[in-house]
Protein backbone atom coordinates (compact mmCIF):
# COMPACT_ATOMS: atom_id res chain seq x y z
CA UNK A 1 0.00 0.00 0.00
CA UNK A 2 2.40 2.35 1.16
CA UNK A 3 4.32 1.66 -2.75
CA UNK A 4 0.89 2.40 -4.37
CA UNK A 5 0.88 5.65 -2.44
CA UNK A 6 4.23 6.27 -3.53
CA UNK A 7 3.70 6.03 -7.17
CA UNK A 8 1.01 8.28 -6.85
CA UNK A 9 2.13 10.64 -4.93
CA UNK A 10 5.39 10.53 -7.75
CA UNK A 11 2.84 11.29 -10.45
CA UNK A 12 1.55 14.13 -8.78
CA UNK A 13 4.67 15.91 -7.99
CA UNK A 14 6.15 15.59 -11.57
CA UNK A 15 2.46 16.48 -13.06
CA UNK A 16 2.88 19.52 -10.32
CA UNK A 17 6.19 20.48 -11.76
CA UNK A 18 5.70 19.86 -15.33
CA UNK A 19 2.80 22.87 -15.05
CA UNK A 20 4.92 25.32 -13.36
CA UNK A 21 8.22 24.48 -15.69
CA UNK A 22 5.64 25.06 -18.60
CA UNK A 23 4.24 28.14 -17.11
CA UNK A 24 7.85 29.40 -16.22
CA UNK A 25 8.78 28.86 -19.90
CA UNK A 26 6.02 30.69 -21.49
CA UNK A 27 6.29 33.71 -18.96
CA UNK A 28 9.88 34.00 -20.95
CA UNK A 29 8.61 34.72 -24.58
CA UNK A 30 7.14 38.32 -25.52
CA UNK A 31 3.97 39.19 -23.74
CA UNK A 32 1.56 41.83 -22.66
CA UNK A 33 1.36 43.38 -19.20
CA UNK A 34 -1.75 42.06 -18.80
CA UNK A 35 -0.54 38.58 -19.95
CA UNK A 36 2.06 38.46 -17.49
CA UNK A 37 0.03 39.34 -14.10
CA UNK A 38 -2.62 37.39 -14.78
CA UNK A 39 0.32 34.21 -15.38
CA UNK A 40 2.11 34.99 -11.91
CA UNK A 41 -1.67 34.86 -10.27
CA UNK A 42 -2.16 31.69 -11.57
CA UNK A 43 1.36 30.19 -10.67
CA UNK A 44 0.69 31.21 -7.36
CA UNK A 45 -2.48 29.72 -7.17
CA UNK A 46 -1.28 26.69 -8.66
CA UNK A 47 1.83 26.22 -6.04
CA UNK A 48 -0.92 27.62 -2.94
CA UNK A 49 -2.78 24.64 -4.22
CA UNK A 50 -0.89 21.84 -4.47
CA UNK A 51 0.79 22.10 -0.94
CA UNK A 52 -2.71 22.25 0.23
CA UNK A 53 -3.95 18.94 -1.55
CA UNK A 54 -0.54 17.19 -0.79
CA UNK A 55 -0.56 17.69 2.72
CA UNK A 56 -4.77 16.52 2.90
CA UNK A 57 -3.83 13.95 0.59
CA UNK A 58 -0.94 12.45 2.89
CA UNK A 59 -3.22 12.71 6.04
CA UNK A 60 -5.27 10.09 4.62
CA UNK A 61 -5.11 6.38 5.41
CA UNK A 62 -6.99 3.84 3.50
CA UNK A 63 -5.75 3.84 -0.30
CA UNK A 64 -9.05 4.17 -1.74
CA UNK A 65 -9.30 7.84 -0.56
CA UNK A 66 -6.01 8.71 -1.68
CA UNK A 67 -6.89 7.39 -5.38
CA UNK A 68 -9.48 9.54 -4.98
CA UNK A 69 -7.81 12.65 -3.59
CA UNK A 70 -5.04 12.43 -6.49
CA UNK A 71 -7.67 12.20 -8.92
CA UNK A 72 -8.89 15.35 -7.97
CA UNK A 73 -5.57 17.01 -7.49
CA UNK A 74 -4.94 16.35 -11.35
CA UNK A 75 -7.89 17.55 -12.26
CA UNK A 76 -7.22 20.74 -10.53
CA UNK A 77 -3.51 20.66 -11.58
CA UNK A 78 -5.11 20.46 -15.24
CA UNK A 79 -7.77 22.82 -15.07
CA UNK A 80 -4.77 25.49 -13.69
CA UNK A 81 -2.91 24.58 -16.74
CA UNK A 82 -5.61 25.40 -19.35
CA UNK A 83 -6.83 28.23 -17.61
CA UNK A 84 -2.97 29.39 -17.78
CA UNK A 85 -2.98 28.19 -21.25
CA UNK A 86 -5.75 30.08 -22.58
CA UNK A 87 -4.71 33.10 -20.85
CA UNK A 88 -1.23 33.01 -22.75
CA UNK A 89 -3.12 32.73 -26.08
CA UNK A 90 -5.53 35.42 -25.07
CA UNK A 91 -3.12 38.07 -24.75
CA UNK A 92 -0.03 36.64 -27.56
CA UNK A 93 0.98 39.94 -29.04
CA UNK A 94 1.91 40.10 -33.28
CA UNK A 95 5.48 40.64 -34.21
CA UNK A 96 4.81 43.99 -35.84
CA UNK A 97 7.98 42.51 -38.30
CA UNK A 98 5.72 39.44 -39.00
CA UNK A 99 2.60 42.80 -39.85
CA UNK A 100 5.08 44.68 -41.92
CA UNK A 101 5.84 41.68 -43.93
CA UNK A 102 2.49 40.74 -44.46
CA UNK A 103 1.30 44.06 -45.85
CA UNK A 104 4.53 44.96 -48.23
CA UNK A 105 3.46 45.31 -51.84
CA UNK A 106 6.35 44.10 -53.96
CA UNK A 107 7.37 47.20 -56.52
CA UNK A 108 10.13 46.83 -58.92
CA UNK A 109 13.26 48.33 -57.93
CA UNK A 110 13.74 51.90 -58.64
CA UNK A 111 16.30 52.46 -61.47
CA UNK A 112 19.75 54.28 -60.74
CA UNK A 113 20.51 57.26 -62.53
CA UNK A 114 23.80 55.05 -63.58
CA UNK A 115 21.72 52.02 -64.61
CA UNK A 116 19.29 53.97 -66.87
CA UNK A 117 22.41 55.32 -68.80
CA UNK A 118 23.94 51.54 -68.86
CA UNK A 119 20.49 50.20 -70.55
CA UNK A 120 19.79 53.30 -72.12
CA UNK A 121 20.62 53.29 -76.46
CA UNK A 122 24.30 54.77 -76.91
CA UNK A 123 24.54 58.29 -78.74
CA UNK A 124 26.65 57.28 -81.97
CA UNK A 125 30.03 59.74 -81.79
CA UNK A 126 33.18 60.00 -83.66
CA UNK A 127 35.03 57.81 -80.62
CA UNK A 128 32.21 54.82 -81.60
CA UNK A 129 30.81 53.05 -84.33
CA UNK A 130 27.12 53.81 -84.34
CA UNK A 131 24.60 51.27 -84.38
CA UNK A 132 24.73 49.96 -88.28
CA UNK A 133 28.46 50.13 -88.47
CA UNK A 134 28.19 47.44 -85.16
CA UNK A 135 25.81 45.31 -87.21
CA UNK A 136 27.84 45.96 -90.85
CA UNK A 137 31.32 44.96 -89.09
CA UNK A 138 29.58 41.74 -87.48
CA UNK A 139 28.90 40.16 -90.52
CA UNK A 140 31.31 37.71 -92.45
CA UNK A 141 32.86 39.78 -95.27
CA UNK A 142 32.45 43.13 -93.94
CA UNK A 143 35.32 43.05 -91.36
CA UNK A 144 37.17 46.10 -94.00
CA UNK A 145 34.49 48.40 -92.55
CA UNK A 146 35.93 48.77 -89.25
CA UNK A 147 39.50 50.06 -90.16
CA UNK A 148 37.47 52.96 -91.52
CA UNK A 149 37.93 55.06 -88.57
CA UNK A 150 41.49 55.13 -88.91
CA UNK A 151 41.50 55.36 -92.50
CA UNK A 152 39.70 58.86 -92.34
CA UNK A 153 42.34 60.34 -89.80
CA UNK A 154 44.90 59.56 -92.40
CA UNK A 155 46.10 62.91 -94.13
CA UNK A 156 49.07 61.31 -96.28
CA UNK A 157 47.65 59.88 -99.64
CA UNK A 158 50.37 57.39 -99.66
CA UNK A 159 49.96 56.30 -96.01
CA UNK A 160 46.20 56.19 -96.83
CA UNK A 161 46.54 54.12 -99.88
CA UNK A 162 48.64 51.77 -97.83
CA UNK A 163 45.96 51.72 -95.59
CA UNK A 164 43.27 50.79 -98.25
CA UNK A 165 45.25 47.82 -98.67
CA UNK A 166 43.82 46.27 -95.54
CA UNK A 167 40.35 47.20 -96.19
CA UNK A 168 39.84 44.95 -99.74
CA UNK A 169 36.35 43.59 -99.67
CA UNK A 170 36.30 40.07 -100.18
CA UNK A 171 33.53 39.43 -101.41
CA UNK A 172 32.08 42.49 -103.52
CA UNK A 173 29.46 41.23 -105.49
CA UNK A 174 27.65 40.41 -101.96
CA UNK A 175 28.04 44.05 -100.65
CA UNK A 176 26.80 45.51 -103.91
CA UNK A 177 23.76 43.37 -103.34
CA UNK A 178 23.44 44.90 -99.70
CA UNK A 179 24.16 48.50 -101.38
CA UNK A 180 21.95 51.86 -102.16
CA UNK A 181 21.99 53.67 -104.92
CA UNK A 182 23.48 58.02 -103.76
CA UNK A 183 20.85 59.60 -103.31
CA UNK A 184 21.49 63.73 -105.33
CA UNK A 185 20.20 65.34 -101.58
CA UNK A 186 24.08 63.68 -100.56
CA UNK A 187 25.91 63.98 -103.78
CA UNK A 188 27.29 67.01 -103.32
CA UNK A 189 30.76 65.60 -102.80
CA UNK A 190 30.93 64.28 -105.76
CA UNK A 191 29.77 66.51 -108.10
CA UNK A 192 31.57 68.24 -110.47
CA UNK A 193 34.77 67.21 -113.05
CA UNK A 194 37.22 64.98 -111.58
CA UNK A 195 40.47 63.41 -112.71
CA UNK A 196 42.49 60.84 -111.72
CA UNK A 197 44.30 57.32 -111.88
CA UNK A 198 44.47 53.75 -111.42
CA UNK A 199 47.37 52.04 -110.54
CA UNK A 200 47.20 48.46 -110.64
CA UNK A 201 49.44 45.52 -109.07
CA UNK A 202 49.66 42.95 -111.75
CA UNK A 203 52.01 43.87 -114.91
CA UNK A 204 51.45 41.01 -116.53
CA UNK A 205 47.51 41.93 -116.55
CA UNK A 206 47.97 45.51 -117.01
CA UNK A 207 50.90 46.72 -119.05
CA UNK A 208 49.55 50.09 -118.79
CA UNK A 209 47.77 52.13 -115.44
CA UNK A 210 44.31 53.84 -116.59
CA UNK A 211 43.30 57.45 -116.50
CA UNK A 212 40.09 58.20 -114.82
CA UNK A 213 37.58 60.82 -115.32
CA UNK A 214 33.85 61.67 -113.87
CA UNK A 215 31.43 64.56 -114.17
CA UNK A 216 28.52 64.46 -111.82
CA UNK A 217 26.10 67.22 -112.27
CA UNK A 218 22.41 67.58 -111.04
CA UNK A 219 19.74 67.90 -113.69
CA UNK A 220 17.16 68.96 -111.27
CA UNK A 221 18.12 69.50 -107.74
CA UNK A 222 14.98 68.56 -106.02
CA UNK A 223 14.77 65.40 -107.78
CA UNK A 224 16.57 62.21 -108.10
CA UNK A 225 17.72 63.26 -111.89
CA UNK A 226 21.56 63.73 -112.76
CA UNK A 227 23.77 63.39 -115.26
CA UNK A 228 27.20 61.42 -115.07
CA UNK A 229 30.09 60.28 -117.14
CA UNK A 230 33.06 58.00 -116.38
CA UNK A 231 34.97 57.95 -119.37
CA UNK A 232 38.57 54.80 -118.62
CA UNK A 233 41.52 55.23 -120.89
CA UNK A 234 44.95 54.20 -121.02
CA UNK A 235 47.61 56.31 -119.42
CA UNK A 236 50.33 55.20 -122.09
CA UNK A 237 48.00 55.69 -125.27
CA UNK A 238 45.13 57.18 -124.31
CA UNK A 239 43.05 55.04 -125.42
CA UNK A 240 39.77 54.89 -124.34
CA UNK A 241 38.55 51.76 -122.62
CA UNK A 242 35.20 52.39 -121.53
CA UNK A 243 32.35 55.24 -121.80
CA UNK A 244 29.64 55.18 -119.33
CA UNK A 245 26.66 57.88 -119.18
CA UNK A 246 23.71 58.52 -117.30
CA UNK A 247 21.86 61.10 -118.97
CA UNK A 248 18.76 61.41 -116.38
CA UNK A 249 17.83 59.49 -113.48
CA UNK A 250 18.88 58.45 -110.15
CA UNK A 251 22.71 57.76 -109.76
CA UNK A 252 22.48 54.14 -110.01
CA UNK A 253 26.53 53.94 -110.49
CA UNK A 254 27.14 55.48 -107.18
CA UNK A 255 26.27 53.24 -104.49
CA UNK A 256 26.74 53.46 -100.71
CA UNK A 257 26.52 50.65 -97.56
CA UNK A 258 24.86 50.48 -94.48
CA UNK A 259 27.41 51.42 -91.92
CA UNK A 260 30.08 52.34 -93.61
CA UNK A 261 31.75 55.70 -95.24
CA UNK A 262 32.52 54.40 -98.46
CA UNK A 263 31.33 55.45 -102.10
CA UNK A 264 31.49 52.18 -104.26
CA UNK A 265 30.90 53.26 -108.12
CA UNK A 266 30.20 50.91 -111.30
CA UNK A 267 33.22 52.70 -113.51
CA UNK A 268 33.09 50.12 -116.43
CA UNK A 269 29.53 48.54 -116.64
CA UNK A 270 29.62 46.13 -114.01
CA UNK A 271 33.28 45.02 -114.90
CA UNK A 272 35.03 47.14 -112.65
CA UNK A 273 34.06 49.31 -109.18
CA UNK A 274 36.06 51.85 -106.98
CA UNK A 275 35.89 51.60 -103.41
CA UNK A 276 37.13 55.24 -102.57
CA UNK A 277 36.81 57.98 -99.81
CA UNK A 278 37.57 61.20 -99.30
CA UNK A 279 41.27 61.99 -97.95
CA UNK A 280 40.60 63.02 -94.13
CA UNK A 281 37.39 64.14 -94.80
CA UNK A 282 37.85 66.25 -97.91
CA UNK A 283 35.87 65.76 -100.81
CA UNK A 284 38.28 67.35 -103.17
CA UNK A 285 40.82 64.14 -103.04
CA UNK A 286 39.27 60.74 -103.10
CA UNK A 287 41.64 57.30 -102.83
CA UNK A 288 40.38 53.66 -102.71
CA UNK A 289 40.86 50.03 -104.17
CA UNK A 290 39.47 49.08 -107.78
CA UNK A 291 38.08 45.60 -108.28
CA UNK A 292 37.52 43.67 -111.29
CA UNK A 293 35.36 41.03 -112.65
CA UNK A 294 37.21 37.71 -112.79
CA UNK A 295 33.41 35.82 -113.92
CA UNK A 296 30.20 36.35 -113.34
CA UNK A 297 29.51 37.48 -109.41
CA UNK A 298 33.37 36.91 -108.46
CA UNK A 299 35.32 40.09 -108.03
CA UNK A 300 38.87 40.77 -107.15
CA UNK A 301 40.77 43.93 -105.66
CA UNK A 302 43.31 45.00 -108.65
CA UNK A 303 44.16 48.05 -107.68
CA UNK A 304 44.11 51.69 -106.33
CA UNK A 305 42.51 54.75 -107.33
CA UNK A 306 43.43 58.56 -106.63
CA UNK A 307 41.11 61.54 -108.02
CA UNK A 308 41.20 65.51 -107.54
CA UNK A 309 38.53 67.61 -107.85
CA UNK A 310 39.51 70.20 -111.07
Amino acid sequence: MKKNSSQILIVLVVAAVAVVSFSLGRSTAPTSTASAVIADQVKSELIALTQKDFEEYQNLKTLEERYKKADEILGKIVTVFLAELGVKLAFKSTSPTMLEGACIIPTAPAQTPAAAAMTSSPVPTDAAPTAAQTVATSKTGNEWISHEKTLLEVRDENLALEELKKMEIKDLFATLTASSPLSTKNSSGIQGVYNGEITFFDRKTHKSDWLITWDVRLRQPNKEDAYALVILSKKDSGEVISRSQTSSGPLQDYMTVSGSSALIVNIRADKAYIQIYPLNGNTQVWVGNVYEQKKRGEYAMTGQVRLNKQ
